[in-house]
């Protein structure tokens, strides 16, 4: 993505923020979803079109835990594991899709299909445990079984799947 391309992005969005340090926050969603993550060529267009410095700019993409600074996975789960979903079993659901991707934990899978994280509350609390694909809905509660349909679905289908229950 150009800072061109990112300046036509923002271009709307300048009269709304009295703050120019509000845009980045968009500006770095935008370029991720082009993108799929957050390289430091990307993160200086950010810093280019915004106006402040490319350090800066990583602070705050470093600050969000679904801002991606590294690459992901076509598939990106986000498991919740703030109290709420904590105190209702989130660490058996991240620690079962773990165990059925393959994985010691957080990281991507060798075939680069799914990355798993941890991440802090995904604003589902009624739903926990929870979790997230991509930028896409909160799902939950889930049960380790519900994970397991969830990422065969997610294996078969090229948008986000449908819950399994």
């Amino acid at each position: 993505m150009t800072v061109h391309e990112l300046d036509e992005f923002l271009a709307p969005l300048r009269p709304q923020y009295a703050d120019p340090r509000s845009l980045i926050l968009p500006a770095l969603k935008h370029v991720q979803e082009e993108t799929g993550w957050l390289p430091p060529d990307a993160m200086a267009t950010v810093a280019e079109a915004t106006g402040f410095s490319q350090a800066y700019v990583e602070s705050i993409a470093t600050f969000y835990d679904r801002l991606y600074v590294e690459p992901v996975g076509r598939r990106v789960i986000n498991v919740c594991v703030t109290l709420s979903c904590m105190l209702r079993g989130s660490d058996e659901i991240f620690e079962h899709i773990a165990d059925y991707l393959g994985l010691d934990g957080e990281g991507t899978t060798d075939d680069g299909m799914f990355t798993l994280h941890k991440v802090q509350c995904i604003g589902a609390c009624d739903r926990a445990p929870c979790l997230q694909v991509d930028a896409g809905e909160q799902i939950g509660p889930l049960e380790p079984a519900d994970a397991t349909c969830l990422i065969d679905d997610l294996r078969d289908e090229p948008a986000p799947a449908r819950y399994c229950r």
